[in-house]
């Protein structure tokens, strides 16, 4: 396993969190870290660091891309 960060801009709605974990609870990926940073009065970029492998990182980037609200997601390879 390798630890990962998907970065992506959403709007600043508290109810965003809980679904974002979801995602990751379903897939049962430990995640390391969760940061927000707010951009603007409506938007704010969401930082979530984990651990898993390749395959499971990419997977998780394709369905929070999937999410209605998300305008831009990537995802890194951590440096830890």
């Amino acid at each position: 396993m390798k630890p990962y960060k998907i970065e992506f801009i959403s709007y600043n709605q508290p109810v965003l969190i809980g679904r974002f974990m979801l995602i990751f609870s379903r897939r049962r990926v430990d995640v390391t870290n969760f940061s927000f940073r707010k951009i603007d009065a409506n938007d704010g970029e969401f930082t979530i660091e984990f651990n898993a492998e390749e395959w499971a990182a990419e997977n998780l980037l394709k369905q929070i891309q999937k999410q209605i609200d998300i305008f831009e997601a990537k995802l890194v390879v951590s440096a830890n």
